[in-house]
């Protein structure tokens, strides 16, 4: 992807005040009232003095010929939608994490093109970045458990993995390597020596409607296999780790393997049941059992090697999806512990229907771990993209991420440059505790800069900073240590006990948000997004409900 520079930027921007911010000096007024009323921190005096310039030009346009006239309105115009970016609050605490896909990595031929790469998305205040480095069966790295394709072996000179850890290093960003676990795009003819590998739908067919095969997760050497690449790449300095395509495909599940393990169980093949059959719930938690199992074992290795290193996956949105199409049963993980992050691939065609899925995955949550929306840019241009942000920000989520580098357009770099990704952000993932804490610590600061202006007093501004400061050190003081080190921990009781009290404190303390008028909207989901992170804690913290299984 070509790489705009600050000139070519300004000059999307400049081209796209028209055609997108169909907005009027009193459209933009009321973004900025409410912005006020948000307690958003935005440079509200360059803001304010901006409508009065742009009341003037106004003005101005009545009084001279047409064509200086023309020349005035594209002004204002291209002003409004410089200003309408700026009404987008970048904020300081906030996951921004974004797939690099396969075929945008089959681009990259040297390590100039790795920092080449990286420059590009830091210059967007990405935060997060999580490269596919092994698909169709192969590794884009030289890899000594898995094939590398020939192609990073003939054009890459070097280790692509450790360049791409080292540059995101070296911009401050965290890295997080994806692996497709079980799908298989391509690279079927790598495994026709082990045909019993591979899962199989009802009529026996080994494709499925997209043209992919998937490798049974319920085979034990597959499971092997996939356990030895994800202790390879483990042993990089990398950040975290994610998996993806940690399910069946839909329709799928009918392989020899699992049939003939459930036959020995229940004295029938799946093939032989129904979705109307009484064995039916049970052959659906049989299968999601083979994958809540190999992400609880995938969590634990990488801790062994990589006690630094955050584990993460992504999964179908909504969940009732994943888990009974898929045997992605993703709440089971959240509730015995096995994963750190969940993100959400729920990409649509508008923010309206994005909201309406990722309210029911939070429902679903009950708010424990660290969730985050997945936003598919493929789908829309970079209108869409800003109201997406807005929707998960409107939610107690601490992030999201984009779907992928590859459908980055430039009308998307320049309104995240311009607009809410315009200033950098630290990233959620990593130490639930201080996040948690920093998130009241910044609500507080946030009331005190922008209080005054959203109407509160001066009594409600110090007694809500004294209440916010004292509950973020109640919160440090738990001394709670970070994943994934707490992952070798076993449940911690009295810890348990504690952050349920505080939980109640908090749920208490954004009850009375409820009283300060519009501002207390913010104020609560603030408040909301630190209850989540400690029951992320909580869950952490509580005694194992595992439904073990044997195979």
């Amino acid at each position: 992807m070509k790489k705009l520079g600050l000139f070519l930027v300004l000059i999307v921007i400049l081209s796209l005040g028209m055609r997108i911010y169909a907005i009027s000096t009193t459209d933009l007024e009321k973004r900025i009232s409410e912005g006020k009323e948000n307690l958003a921190r935005l440079d509200y005096t360059f803001l304010d003095k901006e409508i009065e310039n742009l009341r003037l030009l106004e003005d101005k346009v009545k009084k001279v010929p047409l064509g200086e006239a023309t020349e005035l309105q594209a002004e204002i115009e291209k002003r409004l939608g410089e200003a309408y970016l700026k009404t987008y609050e970048s904020l300081k605490l906030e996951t921004r994490a974004i797939w690099i896909d396969n075929i945008y990595l089959a681009n990259i031929k040297s390590r100039a093109e790795v920092k080449q790469m990286m420059d590009w998305l830091a210059s967007m205040n990405f935060n997060v970045i999580i490269p596919d480095v092994y698909n169709q069966g192969q590794s884009i790295y030289p890899s000594k458990v898995v094939p590398q394709f020939d192609s990073y072996k003939v054009f890459y000179q070097g280790d692509i993995l450790a360049d791409m850890v080292a540059e995101a290093h070296a911009h401050g960003l965290e890295i997080h390597p994806l692996i497709v676990t079980f799908g298989l795009d391509a690279g079927f003819d790598l495994f026709i020596d082990n045909i019993d590998w591979f899962d199989k739908d009802l009529n026996g067919k080994l494709i499925n409607t997209y043209g992919q095969a998937f490798l049974s997760p319920a085979v034990p050497q597959v499971r092997d296999r996939q356990i030895a690449l994800i202790k390879e790449i483990a042993a990089y300095n990398v950040d975290g780790f994610q998996l993806d395509y940690i399910r069946f495909s839909q329709g799928f599940g009918y392989g020899d393997y699992i049939s003939k393990l459930f036959r020995s169980l229940y004295g029938r093949t799946p093939k032989e049941i129904g979705p109307y059959s009484p064995l039916f719930p049970r052959y659906q938690e049989f299968k999601a059992q083979f994958i809540s199992t190999f992400v609880d074992r995938a969590v634990k290795e990488v801790a062994a090697i990589n006690p630094h290193a955050v584990v993460s996956a992504a999964v179908q949105s909504p969940y009732t999806w994943g888990f009974n199409d898929l045997g992605q049963d993703w709440k089971h993980w959240l509730d015995n512990r096995f994963i750190h992050s969940l993100m959400l691939m729920s990409y649509t065609f508008n923010a309206s229907e994005t909201k309406t899925i990722i309210e029911t995955d939070l429902n679903h949550s009950e708010n424990k771990g660290l969730l985050l929306p997945g936003m598919g840019l493929y789908n829309w241009g970079g209108e869409e993209l800003l109201k997406q942000i807005a929707t998960t920000r409107e939610l107690p989520f601490t992030g999201q991420v984009s779907f992928s580098a590859l459908h980055l357009k430039e009308d998307m770099e320049a309104m995240l440059k311009a607009g809410p990704y315009r200033e950098r952000s630290q990233p959620t993932l990593r130490n639930p505790q201080k996040i948690a804490a920093d998130y009241l610590l910044d609500l507080a600061l946030r009331i005190g800069e922008v209080g005054e202006l959203a109407g509160l007093s001066e009594k409600t501004i110090t007694s809500w900073q004294d209440e916010l400061q004292r509950a973020a050190l109640n919160i440090n003081n738990l001394n709670i240590r970070p994943f994934p080190e707490r992952d070798l921990q076993e449940a911690n009781v009295i810890e348990y006990e504690i952050i349920k009290k505080q939980i109640t404190k908090l749920e208490s303390l954004r009850d009375e948000a409820k009283k300060v008028g519009k501002p207390g909207k913010r104020m609560q989901l603030e408040i909301g997004r630190t209850i989540g992170l400690l029951k992320t804690l909580k869950y952490l913290s509580a005694p194992y409900n595992y439904r073990s299984i044997k195979y």
